[in-house]
């Protein structure tokens, strides 16, 4: 069965969801998450995106995201893709980090925002 196509939209603000694998956190301490912001800095930098609201957990992270004309895909493979190779090369591992896709659901409301922004 295909996956289901992700909602776009270059325009709008999304709730977006990364998760490690059941094998290994998505952060070990302090220092990984210092790492992630510092991508998710120099992604901002590159396709110049807004970022309202984020929680990092061990295992996952919520972030909520204006993509202010950039394309939500390329802004989640470069955080992604450059966290997952750090994180692989400092904590000595191979392999996949995230669980899946990330997941992305766009904002369509006042009312969801508020109530996203509690939420993360």
């Amino acid at each position: 069965m295909p996956r289901l196509a992700r909602q776009k939209s270059y325009d709008s603000i999304f709730h977006v969801m990364v998760k490690s694998i059941v094998e290994a956190p998505l952060f070990k301490d302090d220092d990984d998450k210092v790492k992630f912001m510092d991508f998710v800095k120099k992604a901002q930098n590159q396709f110049e995106f807004k970022v309202y609201s984020y929680c990092l957990m061990d295992n996952h992270a919520h972030f909520i995201i204006d993509a202010n004309g950039a394309d939500i895909s390329k802004i989640m493979h470069f955080i992604n893709y450059k966290y997952a190779m750090y994180y692989n090369k400092r904590h000595e591992r191979i392999g996949h980090l995230f669980h899946d896709r990330f997941k992305s659901l766009i904002v369509d409301s006042d009312r969801y925002l508020f109530a996203l922004t509690a939420y993360v």
